[in-house]
């Protein structure tokens, strides 16, 4: 069971409280305070400290449940996809809007996620130590969603003839298990999930929380590589959130603290008040043991 106590909002952690009655002080000792009058009720603010790794914990979980999400939404998609890709099949889009979308790959591909790590290491010098865990974000989404899709076959929507194709044929799945057939690696056949949009939102979660003023740039550029992905004919919605689930759940392992999250945890550098306290703590221990030394002698 855990207790509360009320803290004193003016306090400070880095420095130490000051004594009124210090020798050579001017300053007289505070009033007692006034007790209150019958009929009022004291006003007592109660603080239940919170560790920050309990906070972190809680908003890492929920990415997993975001992702539990997605992939459950899959099957319900999937009776939308031959629809949408026909739709999309047909070119509705003006061209200066797909040459936009075009644009929104920078975190789906290897140079473009370099150039958002370059730009971050000249810009931000305060966020580098941030760069291997968005590297890792970004690299091990993908190589996560190329994993997966040697055990998935599904063809993609440009190997079906979308003016024939029935809401039966979203449903050509397969599995292989036994990875019989990893040797003809067939990207036509290997539609499920998007690794394009598994590494957009591993890298997107990432840069969410170290660069919290551009978030919704960041999800924006997320949102566009999914609808880049689905205007090129080249993934079904459904191959769009299985891929969104994935980066979520590799997001969820390189940012929790029981996992990855704790080795790049370890890259922070220490803050100036706490470096304060533990020289005031080495300084006090210091001293203790000098005056110990001198009762024993």
């Amino acid at each position: 069971m855990r207790s509360a106590a009320p803290l004193d909002e003016s306090f400070r952690d880095d420095e130490p409280p000051r004594s009124s009655a210090e020798p050579g002080s001017d300053s007289q000792a505070p009033a007692a305070p006034e007790s209150p009058s019958v009929g009022q009720t004291p006003a007592v603010r109660l603080v239940y400290p919170q560790t920050e790794t309990s906070k972190a914990a809680f908003r890492v979980n929920a990415l997993l449940w975001f992702a539990g999400m997605l992939l459950l939404s899959v099957p319900m998609v999937t009776l939308m996809d031959i629809s949408v890709a026909r739709w999309f099949a047909r070119d509705p889009l003006p061209r200066e809007f797909r040459s936009g979308l075009e644009l929104m790959q920078i975190f789906s591909h290897g140079s473009g996620i370099f150039l958002v790590l370059i730009g971050i290491f000249l810009m931000a010098p305060q966020c580098r130590w941030h760069l291997p865990r968005l590297a890792t974000l970004a690299l091990g989404a993908g190589a996560i969603a190329t994993l997966a899709k040697m055990f998935v076959l599904r063809p993609r929507p440009t190997g079906l003839n979308l003016d024939v194709a029935s809401i039966d044929s979203a449903w050509l799945w397969a599995f292989d298990w036994t990875l019989s057939q990893v040797a003809t690696f067939d990207a036509s056949t290997r539609a499920f999930p998007s690794g394009n949009v598994a590494t957009a939102t591993a890298l997107t979660v990432g840069l969410w929380m170290v660069l919290p003023r551009g978030r919704w740039l960041f999800a924006a550029i997320c949102l566009g590589t999914g609808l880049q992905r689905l205007a090129s004919i080249a993934h079904f919605p459904s191959d769009i959130l299985g891929g969104a689930a994935f980066g979520l759940i590799w997001a969820y392992v390189c940012l929790h603290p029981r996992l990855l999250g704790n080795l790049f945890d370890k890259m922070q550098p220490e803050s100036e008040p706490r470096r304060r306290r533990r020289q005031r703590m080495n300084d006090g221990a210091g001293a203790k043991s000098t005056d110990q030394g001198k009762v024993a002698a």
